[in-house]
């Protein structure tokens, strides 16, 4: 029953995350054109974010076969916050080139947390999910999640002057950082009733 507890959590962090608009999609995209940087160097550097995406897979791998799953997801998503602060960092530098360097920096650099939080809490589903209701609690994340766009593109119409683009990155921070201690939190509890 305590590792189904940490399993809730974990898909209620997840969902929580699709609150970051920071990846390169729409949203990014659009307000890294409007200051002044090309769609190729956008592409380019979109295709630089997926390829250190990938080497979470690695690091995952590597990770599990030498800590616990739990404390491989605790890890991954203290990294993936780390790196989203230097993107908050850059809005308070005045330098244009040295803020869009440490956004797009801190921006490629998170998706190895996120790729490797992502296997970690695929995997405690996996473990600690009853057979029967797996499928419940997979339909209700895909939901949330899908739910949790919606909002960020919602946001985009509301906010949609490149001036307003700080909200985004503050909201992206306090998502991860929500997640990062609700996982943190519900790993220490799971742990505690464990030993009692």
């Amino acid at each position: 029953m305590l590792d189904l507890f940490l399993v809730f959590i974990a898909v209620f962090v997840v969902i929580g995350r699709y609150l970051n608009i920071l990846s390169f999609g729409a949203l990014m995209t659009s307000y890294l054109v409007s200051r002044n940087m090309q769609l190729g160097v956008v592409g380019f550097w979109r295709g630089i974010s997926s390829a250190i995406g990938l080497l979470g897979t690695l690091a995952y791998r590597k990770s599990v076969s030498t800590i616990s799953l739990e404390t491989t997801g605790q890890w991954s998503i203290m990294a993936q916050f780390v790196c989203l602060l230097t993107c908050y960092a850059s809005l308070f530098m005045h330098n244009n080139n040295a803020s869009l360097a440490m956004l797009i920096g801190g921006t490629c650099c998170s998706r190895v947390g996120l790729w490797v939080f992502d296997l970690s809490v695929t995997q405690l589903m996996q473990q600690y999910t009853p057979v029967d209701i797996r499928g419940s609690i997979g339909g209700v994340q895909e939901s949330f999640q899908a739910m949790f766009t919606l909002i960020t593109f919602v946001l985009g119409i509301c906010f949609p002057n490149p001036r307003d683009f700080h909200y985004f990155i503050e909201l992206g921070c306090c998502s991860v950082g929500i997640a990062m201690i609700c996982f943190t939190t519900g790993i220490f509890i799971n742990q505690n009733q464990r030993v009692v």
